[in-house]
């Protein structure tokens, strides 16, 4: 009975001792991980969304939290002016899942510069359409200034034959971000200028 529970004590220790391990090189790898996350994941769409390298478009991030949700939010400054926000965010009822979209677009006209897919899990043939220009495009140029909607809902945006729920998580996904663009506008390019000032002090843009 003694030796059962001289295992069970160093069984526990292992486990305990194992598992503050895992945290501790979770916690000091989060970091690099997201780097990663953001350079090979969202770097493409980036890149296609403002026609710039992804290294030199990373580095200029933002994290924007609502309630339980957080929003990765990249941007663009010429002559202290910001020129361009890509706004992630994951759009819900894809038939298989989230589909993780991020949006484009110039702050100073409120117009889409162009929406991109950052990961989905839809059929192929089917739902992954969404990832056709020809569907995409329909949110290029509209003004950010109300919700949108398929056309079958009264809206706009016209569904994928035999994906609609594909098309409605991309409209779900970029009413997320008419939302955050009119609660969150002014703390975002508020965030934007601080940032950029801290930059400044510091002898460089951060």
């Amino acid at each position: 009975m003694r030796e059962i529970a001289h295992l069970v004590l160093v069984l526990g220790l292992i486990c305990s001792l194992s598992a503050g391990a895992l945290a501790y090189v979770r916690t000091s790898l989060a970091p690099r991980i997201e780097m990663q996350e953001d350079f090979y994941v969202r770097g493409p769409a980036l890149e296609r969304l403002f026609q710039q390298p992804a290294k030199e478009l990373l580095t200029e991030k933002l994290t924007v939290p609502v309630g339980d949700q957080d929003y990765p939010v990249f941007y663009l400054r010429q002559d202290g002016e910001v020129t361009g926000l890509a706004v992630e965010a994951a759009g819900k009822g894809g038939y298989s899942g989230d589909i993780v979209i991020m949006i484009g677009l110039d702050p100073r006209s409120d117009r889409v510069l162009g929406v991109e897919i950052v990961s989905h899990s839809e059929t192929p043939g089917l739902g992954a359409k969404v990832e056709l220009a020809s569907f995409r495009q329909q949110w290029t140029g509209l003004i950010l200034d109300q919700p949108l909607a398929l056309a079958g809902d009264g809206g706009g945006i016209d569904a994928i034959t035999g994906a609609t729920f594909s098309s409605r998580a991309m409209v779900e996904g970029s009413n997320q971000v008419v939302d955050l663009l009119r609660d969150h506008r002014q703390e975002i390019l508020s965030l934007i200028e601080q940032r950029s000032a801290d930059g400044a002090t510091s002898g460089g843009e951060s």
